[in-house]
């Protein structure tokens, strides 16, 4: 999965723009100090509302975040996009835990795990590794242990 060129700008321009925002705040005095403050509010609560939108749910689908291939479960991780995805046999997966906008595989029995956050709600994340995992399988598996 490769992410956008505008996701690059927004998640290196923000914070710069932040920080940029933040030494004017510290120089500043009066009118400006109070722009730059809240300049600097509303710019974090534009940022988290974007990146909780969703938008960005469509523009990564679920379907693209965990695929099957064969035995194997493949899972993107959708921060961090350079990291090579997680592929995994689908047997040796010992637990699955969910919850609003986060999934944990943990293998092998060993408590060796990997966690992933995806723009998705908890339900879509269940459906999803019940589509990839087959009815069977995924019963078998412990939830959110």
């Amino acid at each position: 999965m490769q992410r956008k060129p505008i996701d690059r700008v927004i998640f290196f321009c923000v914070p710069a723009f932040l920080l940029a925002l933040f030494i004017l705040n510290i120089n500043a005095d009066g009118e400006v100090k109070l722009a730059a403050i809240l300049g600097s509010v509303g710019l974090c609560v534009s940022y988290y509302s974007f990146l909780r939108s969703g938008c960005v749910s469509r523009r990564y689908p679920i379907e693209d975040l965990i695929e099957r291939d064969g035995e194997s479960l493949i899972f993107h991780y959708f921060h961090r996009h350079e990291r090579q995805p997680l592929k995994v046999n689908a047997d040796t997966i010992y637990a699955l835990n969910f919850s609003h906008r986060y999934l944990g595989v943990i293998l092998d029995r060993n408590g060796r795990g990997f966690d992933f956050h995806y723009p998705h709600k908890e339900a879509v994340i269940k459906a999803r590794l019940q589509e990839v995992l087959g009815e069977y399988k995924f019963n078998n598996v412990k939830k959110n242990v």
